[in-house]
């Protein structure tokens, strides 16, 4: 299968190295002709952090090339399927003008992005495409541009959001899209646990609300997972946060597990020596996906009338904390 893998940070090295492995024809698109370079001449490598045997892949095994040059390839030789394993800000900021010679084109693009956002952005750059949605609690951290550690295994969940249904309705009920399922067994051949669901927006929303919990709380106290259950004050911030955001849920018909609050305590423990992304990108002042996370819980309630305060101000710090002062 000719699967096509839009960023080589941790989660794109992650799923390219397993499914080469396994068999797969992977096309790497990289931000830097650096990492493409090094990808080719020393390849790729996913060690584990559990001690398991590592995985090793030479450069010759699969092609790494600019992002800049996706589209001339996908005009000329298009893949079966684009995973798209940016940040959201990559997304916004850089992807459309990459993606947009593209709208006529019917491609089957699965998105790994955090957050809200990314897939009514997708839809109106790409109305002839088919959008997919994968959530994954993989766990991945880059080590250098060839290397990632898998950190814990996880899940990934793919399935069509209510967001991403195509103006066509025949296309709105393509389950039976080849593509996706040859990846999504693609995925298992490579040691995944994949799946495909209907019911990928309740995770998407499951996942957002740990996030919006978690998160921006790591990244302003600059502590891993664990930190913050390590004190009952940081855990009442927690737990403030939590109840506004399920209240907004609430306001807006989201239907959610009740055991949710008991879940963000149980991910703050099993990776409790775990960086969370927006803290690495506070550590190296880069951009957050804060308005995709928390800032998608405060849209939701402004459009539903429900009050967002703490989210509303969490958003303002966090992103106050990347401002390059002049």
């Amino acid at each position: 299968m000719k699967i096509d893998i839009i960023g080589a940070g941790a989660l794109g090295l992650l799923l390219a190295g397993k499914l080469i492995s396994a068999g797969s024809e992977v096309r790497l698109w990289c931000r830097s002709e650096q990492q493409c370079r090094e990808l080719a001449s020393s390849g790729l490598t996913v060690s584990y952090e559990d001690g398991g045997e590592a995985i090793s892949v030479k450069g010759d095994r699969f092609s790494a090339e600019p992002v800049s040059k996706y589209t001339q390839r996908q005009l000329a030789d298009p893949g079966e399927v684009t995973l798209l394993t940016v940040k959201q800000t990559v997304l916004h900021h850089e992807l459309p003008e990459i993606l947009r010679p593209l709208q006529d084109r019917n491609l089957t693009m699965i998105c790994f992005q955090n957050g809200c956002g990314h897939i009514e952005l997708l839809q109106e750059l790409l109305p002839e495409s088919s959008l997919w949605v994968a959530v994954t609690t993989e766990a991945a951290k880059r080590k250098t541009l060839t290397e990632v550690i898998h950190a814990g295994k996880g899940e990934i969940c793919i399935g069509k959001s209510s967001h991403s249904l195509h103006h066509n309705e025949s296309n709105a009920q393509d389950w039976d899209r080849g593509s996706v399922i040859s990846f999504a067994e693609a995925l298992a051949a490579a040691g995944f646990n994949a799946s495909l669901s209907k019911e990928v927006d309740t995770i998407i929303y499951r996942k957002l609300l740990i996030n919006a919990v978690i998160n921006p709380l790591t990244a302003i106290w600059r502590v891993p997972n664990g930190g913050l259950l390590a004190s009952p004050e940081r855990v009442q911030i927690m737990k403030e946060l939590y109840t506004e955001a399920v209240q907004t849920y609430d306001a807006c018909g989201i239907t959610y597990e009740k055991h949710v609050w008991e879940a963000i305590l149980e991910v703050c423990r099993a990776t409790s020596g775990n960086i969370s992304s927006m803290l690495a990108d506070v550590l190296a002042s880069r951009e957050t996906e804060i308005r995709w996370i928390n800032g998608s819980i405060v849209n939701m309630g402004l459009q539903h009338g429900a009050q967002v305060p703490l989210h509303r101000w969490i958003c303002g710090l966090v992103e106050g904390m990347t401002v390059r002062e002049r």
